[in-house]
């Protein structure tokens, strides 16, 4: 018979009698009852529709499990047999996975029932807020059910680390812009209640994403606006130099190196404004690990956070029901939205409008089968390191270097629990506040990580009358977490119906380098006075002291798996890299597509490796920096465009020519420099000179020798009386031989002063992916006089 989507009476009864030694009567924990099968049930299908159909046989092989052992299925023997079987069953390496996935919902409902902490299962939020002026500019998608069609300067897809920065910055600039989100728009004002109901409505597939590989690594993702800022830790580092120079000297990202994005990480730290984690909220974990890590020497202190003003309500990744946290929900979307952007909610964006090549807009789908399309003068994608590069694979777009989806890293992670004497309290501070930094140049970085009770309750590895001890005891127990710079590459491919899928096979040296961090945390706690250490590491058990930690320093190495690890993952990275080799990149410098002019991405994807450090600052300094890029694009199209306007207009032809030198890091080289091109604007030159100015629209080709051998280009001519008198300013768009985009900048200062000089003589620079190559003078020949002057037409509009 086909597996129905609910339990039958037949497994409520085996979860039942499972449930009765997982997580037996104590001082707190509850008789488990048919209640508490309910509400297991409830809790696996809050997270997946389709889970309580992988529970139901995840059950019935648990069941089955103990026939080896005793001859029996579980269900069937005695009570004390049963503890018994189901302990053995926990500790063996092949079996100690199914005991916990079956265990945890149990100790998670179980938990909920106790209500450890009441304040926290309903939060208080500020009732009866003004509405904002900017909140008319949401849209929710869910109320669009025709199409509609939209044109702006720029779309952006996604409102996290990397898209809102770039909306706003744009934004402010006076720049029409329009930002997409899949996800709802949610406010404080929704940030109450059940913990878990929260995780489920604001994670991308309630949650349940992962890596697959040599073991199954979780990594939720944000669905929401302000993406994954909305729901994480809070957590604020500076990329540091040792990763910049990598890319500077490794990546051949020659402008990335250390103090390059200095000026954009001060702009995005007062945005955020990011200070140490509250001294009065670090509590109880910060506490002992300070201890341990000042008894052994080594660097430790608060936290850099995003969150002052935290009273602790242990809430961060479930959205923060106060704003102390300045995700980007809270910040740049609102200040974006307040100076004229738009936020469509509720859309998921589908394709790339492309014309010639060229990226023009987007359409996204509405949940109440409505289209929205969006043309747009360029085009950023920052749906997150794993769905940015599905959209790209699902159009099989700016791929031609086979590297879209490839190059994952996700910082794996782990923790470990510890029991003390004294009360530790650890769900009253900030969850993540405290960090020892003494291994972070070894790859090993340990933040403070305690999670909320119910989800505490079902990461605690024992089962049976252990695990309800420490529930009796919870108030003494410390957990604190650490990740690893990763070595080992993944990939994010299409799966069914196209949805992406991340796949990771977790490298034997990575193993080792958390085996190493379980053994360092544990020493850390011993030497704050713990009693007793357990590892997130099956097949080790308790530590009960440094003897204990000897041993795992001593056989883990060699005996760890991957799959004994208890794993999560929260920087999914580096899916569309960029880099300076279009045959080893899917974005340049500049963070535009090889491929596809006016194709962005500025997320996580763009991220050239691993940075050792959560990477919210990383991306978004990155983004500030790329909205100037992109702001040229923009400006490239609206100069053409804003030259052919009705009217009568005037074209003449024009070849410059000249040297100019390259940079020391570009060789040193002086090279023969020239362009030609035809240029078409209004009539009236003398109102434009004596007025506003003017401009013509230029297109042409442009020579630069072993650079760009008779390369198109296409940009604009503008004359700027009010902002430096007779100052005439050329700027020519075009891509070199290996399709990087370039531009020339050159300025002729046509004062009465300079006479004929001034009008013959063009100051020029070269940039490449908004980097200055290479700069000179190109002059116009007076032998070219006369073919210039015959060239000049009148034509009508």
């Amino acid at each position: 018979m086909p597996f129905a989507d609910h339990l039958v009476h037949a497994e409520r009864k085996v979860l039942l009698r499972i449930a009765e030694v997982a997580t037996p009567v104590g001082r707190r924990v509850p008789v488990p009852d048919d209640a508490l099968v309910t509400s297991v049930e409830r809790l696996v299908e809050r997270f997946d529709s389709r889970g309580v159909v992988g529970y139901r046989v995840l059950v019935r092989a648990l069941d089955l499990a103990a026939v080896p052992l005793t001859g029996r299925r579980l269900s069937q023997l005695p009570t004390a047999k049963r503890a018994a079987a189901l302990e053995r069953l926990a500790r063996h390496g092949t079996t100690s996975a199914l005991v916990q996935a079956v265990a945890a919902p149990i100790k998670a409902a179980q938990a909920r029932a106790i209500e450890a902490t009441p304040a926290r299962t309903g939060l208080s939020v500020v009732a009866g807020e003004a509405r904002q002026l900017w909140e008319e500019q949401l849209v929710d998608g869910r109320t669009l059910k025709d199409e509609e069609e939209l044109e702006v300067d720029c779309v952006v897809v996604g409102t996290g680390a990397g898209g809102a920065p770039m909306a706003h910055a744009l934004a402010a600039r006076g720049y029409a812009v329009v930002m997409i989100e899949a996800g709802g728009h949610f406010t404080r004002r929704d940030f109450e209640g059940d913990l878990l109901e929260r995780y489920a409505r604001l994670y991308w597939k309630r949650g349940m994403t992962g890596a697959i590989g040599n073991t199954f690594i979780p990594v939720p993702l944000g669905r929401t606006v302000g993406g994954s800022t909305t729901v994480n830790s809070g957590t604020c580092y500076r990329p540091p130099d040792a990763t910049l120079r990598r890319w500077q000297l490794d990546e051949g990202l020659h402008e990335l190196g250390p103090g390059s994005l200095d000026p954009y990480l001060d702009k995005v730290e007062t945005m955020l404004e990011v200070a140490p984690a509250n001294a009065d909220a670090l509590g109880g974990c910060a506490r002992v690990i300070a201890r341990g890590a000042e008894a052994l020497g080594y660097e430790h202190g608060p936290l850099r956070r995003n969150a002052q003003g935290c009273d602790a309500q242990g809430a961060c990744c479930f959205g923060c029901p106060t704003d102390a946290k300045r995700s980007t929900n809270v910040t740049y979307v609102p200040r974006a939205l307040a100076r004229g952007a738009m936020l469509y909610s509720h859309c998921t964006v589908r394709e790339v409008m492309l014309e010639g090549g060229r990226a023009v807009g987007v359409v996204a789908d509405t949940p109440e089968g409505g289209v929205l399309r969006v043309r747009a003068r360029a085009v950023v994608l920052a749906a997150g390191a794993v769905g940015t590069p599905a959209l790209l694979l699902r159009q099989g777009l700016a791929n031609s270097s086979k590297q879209v989806g490839r190059n994952l890293t996700i910082h794996p992670a782990s923790y470990a629990w510890a029991e003390f004497d004294e009360t530790v309290d650890g769900l009253r501070e900030i969850p993540q506040g405290y960090a020892v930094d003494e291994f972070a140049d070894q790859g090993i970085r340990f933040e403070g990580s305690f999670p909320p009770f119910p989800i505490a309750a079902g990461s605690l590895a024992p089962v049976g009358h252990e695990w309800t001890a420490m529930m009796d005891r919870f108030e003494q127990f410390a957990c604190f977490g650490f990740m690893i710079t990763d070595s080992a590459r993944g990939s994010v491919a299409l799966g069914p119906g196209g949805a992406p899928q991340m796949f990771y096979r977790m490298a034997d040296e990575d193993v080792r380098r958390m085996v190493r961090a379980q053994a360092i945390l544990a020493r850390i706690y011993f030497a704050g006075g713990a009693r007793a250490v357990y590892p997130a590491l099956r097949g080790f058990g308790e530590l009960k002291g440094l003897e204990d930690v000897e041993r795992l320093e001593r056989e883990g190495p060699a005996r760890a798996r991957a799959h004994h690890l208890a794993l999560s993952a929260y920087h999914p990275l580096g899916t569309c890299r960029m880099g300076p080799d279009p045959s080893r990149s899917v974005i340049g410098p500049s963070h535009e597509c090889w491929d596809v002019p006016g194709l962005f991405v500025v997320d996580g994807a763009a991220v050239p490796g691993p940075l050792g450090v959560n990477p919210q600052l990383t991306i978004m300094a990155l983004s500030e920096r790329a909205a100037e890029h992109v702001a040229r694009r923009v400006d490239a199209g609206a100069r053409v465009r804003a030259v052919v306007a009705e009217g009568a207009k005037v074209s003449f032809e024009e070849t410059m020519a000249g040297r100019c030198a390259f940079s020391e890091e570009e060789g040193g080289a002086e090279v023969d420099v020239s362009f030609t091109v035809k240029a078409i604007g209004a009539l009236s030159l003398e109102r434009a000179w004596a007025e506003r100015g003017g401009s013509w629209a230029l297109t042409g080709t442009i020579e630069v020798p072993g650079h760009a051998t008779a390369r198109p280009c296409q940009g604009v001519l503008e004359m700027k009386p009010l902002r430096r008198r007779g100052t005439l300013v050329y700027d020519l768009d075009f891509e070199d031989d290996q399709g990087r985009p370039c531009t020339l900048h050159g300025e002729k200062h046509a004062t009465l002063r300079a006479g004929l000089s001034g009008m013959t003589t063009l100051y020029t620079t070269l940039r490449r992916e908004g980097a200055l190559v290479a700069s000179g003078t190109l002059y116009f020949d007076l032998d070219d006089l006369a073919p210039w002057l015959a060239s000049w037409r009148l034509a009508a509009g």
